[in-house]
């Protein structure tokens, strides 16, 4: 498990030399994009189209995410993986309350316990 300290630090390395990872959260995000079409339900998806959040779509994005995290396991990783959801989340109107404060830590929490 990473740590909220070693995912702040993580964080601001990333935060300071963002251009160098922003392929990679690119990369993540187009990956889980395609791929919950294959597993999502049909409610799910009429969520999505309807702005209703759905906790178990949440989970789903979560549990790609996770696939794709573990493929490194570390920190910066983490975090690039989380924006990525954080990002798809805000992308279906479901808000963004994991861009805003600590929330980017709890969607790292959600992907690392998925």
């Amino acid at each position: 498990m990473i740590t909220k300290q070693d995912f702040d630090l993580a964080a601001k390395s990333v935060l300071s030399n963002f251009s160098a990872v922003l392929p990679q959260m690119i990369s993540y995000k187009s990956y889980i994009q395609k791929e919950i079409l294959n597993i999502a339900t049909s409610k799910e998806l009429e969520d999505v189209r309807d702005c209703h959040i759905n906790q178990g779509m949440i989970d789903k994005l979560c549990k790609l995410a996770k696939n794709e995290w573990l493929i490194s396991s570390d920190a910066r990783s983490l975090y690039c993986v989380a924006m990525a959801v954080a990002t798809i989340i805000k992308e279906y109107d479901w808000g963004t309350h994991y861009l805003v404060g600590n929330g980017i830590w709890e969607m790292a929490q959600r992907i690392q316990n998925a």
